[in-house]
């Protein structure tokens, strides 16, 4: 089971979200908090091109960006919409 945690930014972001998908976000956060590693959720990709265990996690229009820390946290850095996401 990981232990997930909220950065300050990501929890600004999470609060500036309409009510539905804030709902959502917390509901897919619930999800990958019942999962040993990142990787066994089936909507979370590793992201290339950085040195670090970064991921983010898919669902609808928005993505959650986030870093494993060790064996049992993960650090959700960023909550954004899909086209925000990756520029």
């Amino acid at each position: 089971m990981l232990r997930v945690l909220l950065h300050p930014k990501a929890k600004k972001e999470l609060l500036h979200l309409p009510k539905t998908v804030r709902l959502k976000v917390l509901d897919a956060i619930a999800e990958l908090e019942k999962v040993n590693h990142p990787l066994q959720h089936r909507n979370v990709l590793k992201l290339s091109g950085r040195g670090r265990e970064d991921f983010r996690l898919r669902f609808g229009s928005y993505r959650v960006k986030f870093t494993v820390r060790n064996v049992h946290d993960v650090l959700i850095t960023h909550i954004e919409h899909r086209q925000a996401g990756y520029l």
